[in-house]
């Protein structure tokens, strides 16, 4: 679905500013994968999504999304656009239209379709979000903040993407509008096998989500594995200035001190299911 061949950015390139933001980086993302984006501030992360949206060209190198160059004159950018959706970190901010309704319309009403096609796309879209119907005559700026967050994804989706890449979605949000939202989105993957890029500095978001994690430091690939395998260098991670999941910290911690479980714990609930027989071996004895 998108492949990157040698592609560097520099920002004011030639300036006395010059800032390379990517250098040379190589990889293949395949359909109806959900990939995992991490790294520290100014590994590149925001550059790279924000070239598979055609917001940025490569000053180096190729893209393809689904098999078109995005650099190729023969390339309809416009319709890039639309394949690749990108909700941008706080995307509440980017709510304008008096309802929820139009909002999420804004998209497939620029794609030049149909009153009754928007209609639909509305109502699936905000129906795959968790929006109420209620909520469609509301304005946007009347809701809570995982509401607004819901409404900014809803409009993306409306368009019908290939590709969703999310940046940050649930920074700013409650403990409740979190697993919301990461629910939803889980939902949306498997029921609609979209190819989904989660940018997140939550490691736990990531180990919950994600088949791959794409870890970018200094502008390079410096890994691109199963999540699994990702996490098991922690130390690596580490230097980084990265880190794995707050459990895995734990189980690790427990490990170390005797308790007999396994490595490779990444989740709350795979440490649940690891330490539940241990808690009832434990409570039988003593009773």
């Amino acid at each position: 679905m998108i492949k990157l061949e040698q592609v560097g950015y520099v920002y004011m390139q030639g300036g006395p500013f010059e800032k390379t933001a990517l250098n040379n980086v190589s990889l293949t993302i395949n359909r109806g994968e959900f990939i995992g984006l991490i790294g520290h501030t100014g590994s590149g992360k925001s550059t790279l999504i924000q070239m598979l949206n055609g917001l940025l060209k490569p000053t180096s190198g190729k893209i393809f999304i689904d098999g078109k160059e995005l650099n190729s004159k023969d390339t309809d950018m416009r319709q890039i656009r639309f394949d690749v959706g990108l909700v941008m970190q706080y995307p509440e901010y980017q709510l304008f239209e008096e309802t929820v309704a139009k909002d999420i319309a804004f998209g497939p009403t620029n794609m030049g379709l149909s009153p009754e096609e928007i209609e639909e796309r509305v109502k699936f879209a905000a129906n795959m979000v968790g929006l109420k119907p209620a909520l469609l005559d509301k304005s946007p700026f009347d809701l809570s903040g995982g509401q607004k967050r819901r409404v900014a994804i809803a409009g993306v989706l409306a368009m019908e993407p290939k590709v969703l890449i999310l940046d940050e979605p649930t920074a700013g949000l409650d403990p409740a509008g979190r697993d919301e939202i990461l629910f939803k989105i889980k939902d949306m993957h498997e029921r609609m096998d979209m190819t989904v890029i989660l940018v997140s500095h939550s490691m736990e978001d990531i180990a919950k989500l994600a088949d791959r994690i794409l870890v970018m430091n200094q502008g390079e690939v410096a890994m691109f594995d199963r999540t699994d395998a990702v996490f098991r260098r922690g130390e690596e991670l580490t230097r980084m200035g990265l880190n794995v999941p707050q459990i895995t910290r734990i189980t690790d911690s427990l490990r170390k001190q005797g308790v007999p479980i396994r490595e490779g714990i990444y989740t709350v609930e795979d440490a649940l299911n690891e330490l539940a027989p241990l808690l009832r071996q434990e409570g039988a004895r003593l009773c």
